[in-house]
């Protein structure tokens, strides 16, 4: 962990990057409405913020319309930006999208302030356009708006500060300021973009990149820019002098006096730049690994170039802190970053995460990687879900969790299960057996696989159900549960779903509890599957195993019952059924694939799919409307 004089600026324990002083603002939060899906959003913004959610469901919609009102940069908006209804064509002219942005005072340890302190940079940037909430805390707001002007015959924004900052329910009637928001008063608070496409090999060229913005001021005095330029001048004419083949260009080339200009001067080539200030535009970067050949990045692939033009933002920032603070300016970095572990393998997207919170001031990230997600606190997850084309952006309540609770999601759900963010929907067992067998029922009740659906089928450790039920009610993912039968792991489930909300289970389709308090195994040889168990033993261990497996443990001491020691009888069909139930159940998990596959070979196609299987298949079908093969098609995948 980095301690609050580390954080303050002096070194990233995880970098080792210089972090400059904290700027002393933050925008607190952003509320959208009427822009593409964004009908009517409002987000919370930490330190750091994590998007997640799936494809297309407005995370990047969202940076977008930050971008709009808040931008360093132009972005052109168009009628397609705004929100367009189901049963409507276009958007009609008189609908306005709205973008307020929220800026308030922190102290140097991220802590928030009452006022901004008196005679900041920040008071005499902002003047007028500072406010008052109803509890007297000090913010700046304003309002960005893009509406048909019939005056224009097109549309335009408009960027007004806010006198109020209404609850969210009633965000939209808050009083807006006649007083305009200049482009100057919002140039040390705008966000910066990099999409997915970022490439350093692109920026190195690109006139306005974060690289051509930093390299074309090299911070050398004049004198040391003559210097160097004259012997730029002199290493041009000696490289010239010395080339046979430069030197015939140059004569060729000289014809050209004759046809466009009487009186030219003459033609000069010049290899190498003669100014310094043009350097940049032919400089490039070599990267190697230990012991390997340095190569362009132009040659590298694009997971390196992406990471690379990151860092060039990092480095960019850091030094516009650096010249801020130099002349007694304060500057505030706001990043937005989309999917910044596009090309990088699994181990890197881990290592990103302290690359990104090295970066200085606050970064908003999506993201799809389970491998940088995992990494952030719950408080700083923002879940972004669609339906029926508008998206609801959630935070998570952690008000109603102890801080055990929150460590607890944390380590064993978000850390080790971060899929589970972007699933359509999270089955949870109590153990690894049925985590292995339902995907094979699954698809083959539905002919797709779990990864084709974006289900999830999570063993929980035991019987934990908490920390899963709470996180996927939360998010709104929907959410299932296939449990034992047994009086204690019954108890638990009961326990962690009334904690989460939930007090008759029994009452709640998405649950499915084995009957008659039996565990799987044992309720699949209740049910007459002695066949399966047979074939799943014969296939996995051997023809003769079982057969082994009763002459070597018959008549041997068996699992005591109530305190009371039991004697093994694997005598007769009955004895032959109960070795087969102990041996299953001494390798849970080696059995549990055997076991479905065998049970999806019987020949009776009613049989194939277990009925407390089948039922809770039926419930999860019934919600994402999933239509079941047809009995005699189901078959091992």
């Amino acid at each position: 962990m980095e301690t609050i004089e580390q954080a303050r600026g002096r070194m990233s324990v995880t970098t080792g990057i210089k972090l400059p002083t904290p700027s002393g603002v933050r925008v607190t939060e952003v509320r959208v409405s009427n822009f593409r899906s964004l009908v009517n959003v409002v987000v919370e913004l930490d330190d750091l913020t994590v998007l997640v959610g799936a494809n297309n469901a407005g995370k990047t919609s969202f940076l977008d319309a930050m971008y709009a009102a808040i931008g360093a940069g132009r972005k052109t908006l168009g009628q397609e930006d705004v929100h367009v209804g189901a049963a409507e064509a276009v958007a009609p002219q008189d609908r306005v999208v709205t973008v307020d942005v929220r800026v308030q005072p922190f102290d140097a340890d991220g802590t928030p302030l009452q006022t901004f302190p008196q005679g900041s940079y920040w008071t005499s940037l902002w003047g007028t356009g500072l406010s008052q909430d109803l509890d007297f805390n000090d913010f700046m707001a304003f309002r960005t708006t893009f509406s048909w002007s019939d005056v224009k015959g097109d549309y335009a924004l408009e960027r007004k500060f806010l006198t109020e900052w209404k609850p969210a329910a009633d965000w939209l009637s808050a009083t807006v300021s006649a007083e305009g928001v200049s482009a100057e008063q919002l140039e040390h608070v705008a966000l910066h973009y990099i999409d997915a496409k970022r490439d350093l090999e692109d920026d190195l060229r690109r006139q306005g990149s974060f690289w051509r913005r930093l390299t074309d001021n090299l911070g050398l005095t004049d004198a040391d820019v003559d210097e160097f330029e004259q012997a730029l001048s002199q290493l041009n004419d000696e490289i010239v002098s010395k080339s046979s083949v430069l030197q015939h260009l140059k004569t060729n080339l000289s014809d050209m006096s004759s046809v466009v200009s009487a009186d030219s001067a003459g033609v000069e080539i010049t290899p190498v730049a003669r100014r310094l200030r043009d350097l940049s535009k032919g400089v490039d970067v070599t990267f190697a690994t230990t012991g390997a050949q340095a190569f362009p990045l132009a040659r590298h692939g694009m997971g390196t170039r992406s990471l690379a033009s990151l860092l060039v933002f990092r480095a960019f920032m850091s030094w516009r802190y650096a010249l801020a603070e130099k002349q007694g300016d304060q500057t505030h970095s706001l990043l937005a970053l989309e999917e910044p572990e596009s090309h990088l393998h699994p181990q890197a997207q881990r290592a990103l995460f302290a690359q990104i919170k090295s970066i200085p001031g606050q970064r908003i990230v999506s993201t799809h990687s389970p491998y940088f997600a995992g990494q952030a606190k719950l408080g700083e997850l923002r879940l972004f879900n669609k339906l029926a084309g508008v998206t609801e952006a959630q935070r998570l309540d952690l008000t109603k969790l102890t801080a055990d609770d929150v460590r607890k999601l944390e380590r064993t759900v978000i850390a080790t299960r971060g899929d589970l963010l972007f699933a359509r929907a999270v089955i949870l067992f109590e153990g690894e057996t049925e985590e292995q067998a339902f995907p094979l029922w699954a698809q083959a009740y539905w002919g797709a696989t779990a990864h084709e659906l974006g289900f999830n089928f999570v063993g929980v450790g035991g019987t934990d159900y908490f920390p899963f039920i709470w996180l996927a009610k939360s998010f709104g993912i929907p959410w299932y549960v296939f449990s034992d039968g047994e009086d204690q792991p019954v108890t638990k489930l009961k326990a962690d779903a009334k904690r989460a909300g939930i007090d008759d289970i029994a009452k709640h389709a998405n649950i499915v509890v084995i009957p008659d308090k039996k565990d799987l195994e044992a309720h699949l040889l209740d049910a007459g599957y002695m066949d399966a168990f047979e074939a799943a033993i014969a296939n996995y261990a051997g023809a003769t195993a079982l057969d082994d497996y009763i002459k070597s443990l018959h008549g041997k001491p068996g699992k005591s019952v109530g305190g009371v020691p039991q004697t093994r009888d694997y005598s007769g069909v009955a004895g032959r059924q109960r070795a087969a139930l102990d041996m299953v159940s001494d390798k849970k998990t080696r059995y549990a694939t055997p076991m479905a596959s065998a049970i999806l070979a019987l020949q009776d196609p009613e049989r194939r799919v277990p009925k407390p299987v089948a039922q809770l298949l039926e419930a999860i079908g019934t919600k994402f409307d999933l239509k079941k093969v047809d009995a005699a098609k189901m078959a091992l995948p």
